[in-house]
């Protein structure tokens, strides 16, 4: 709980929530420790009975110690580069947005057979599809939380629009590929958006072409259909 609660605090912070403008109860190495963050931790461990202002200041004082580490933390961050803090943005919405998206078994073990050879210790031996399993199933939720976000997207170029962004409705980027096709084979180092960009299409437009899903990863010789050119 408490870890849940520091990384929340952080992201508070790199999203500009004002923390500085709270009561400052206490510091550590000079960062400010503010009765708000005291009061948000107490909402979560005494399930809002009680705030901080009506503590005994022996409990005072341990609650400021519980929370000292998400204070300097907090403090610290504000050093980060923007490119940082957006990256932490990022990470930390993605991780909350996939927790409702459901993969299932079987994509896992695919993706995990698909590319097992990638899947290795530091002596080059290939791990157990268990010791990986957790890390392919959040690789997977998010492409298809990426894919359903772009999907939707509407997505410009100057004044020209690319994709509507409108649901259920096929456009320029989504429609079929028409006139000859011929075959692609995959190399390694290849992915769904370098081919798609070769052949200038979208890569809903090379999905569709080869009946693929957002789960769907590529293989070394496979062979794609793509635009004649």
């Amino acid at each position: 709980m408490m870890k849940k609660y520091i990384f929340a605090s952080l992201i508070g912070l790199v999203l500009g929530t004002g923390v500085m403008s709270a009561k400052v109860i206490g510091r550590i190495n000079g960062y400010p420790i503010t009765e708000k963050e005291a009061n948000t931790f107490l909402k979560v461990v005494t399930k809002g009975k009680l705030k901080f202002h009506q503590l005994r200041s022996k409990d005072k004082k341990d609650v400021i110690k519980r929370i000292a580490i998400d204070s300097l933390l907090v403090g610290m961050s504000k050093k980060l580069p923007q490119k940082e803090r957006n990256q932490v943005i990022v990470n930390y919405w993605l991780s909350k947005k996939i927790g409702k998206i459901s993969i299932s078994d079987q994509a896992v073990k695919k993706a995990y057979n698909s590319n097992r050879k990638f899947f290795k210790n530091k002596q080059g031996k290939i791990l157990p599809f268990k010791e990986v399993k957790a890390m392919i199933a959040v690789s997977l939720k998010q492409k298809k939380y990426v894919a359903r976000l772009l999907k939707s997207a509407k997505i410009t170029m100057g004044k020209q629009v690319i994709q509507s962004g409108k649901k259920g409705r096929k456009t320029s980027n989504s429609s079929s590929v028409r006139g000859s096709k011929r075959p692609y084979v995959v190399k390694s180092g290849n992915t769904l958006s370098g081919i798609a960009h070769k052949y200038h299409i979208t890569v809903s437009q090379l999905r569709d072409l080869n009946g693929m899903s957002p789960d769907d990863t590529l293989k070394i010789g496979q062979k794609l259909k793509v635009p004649a050119q």
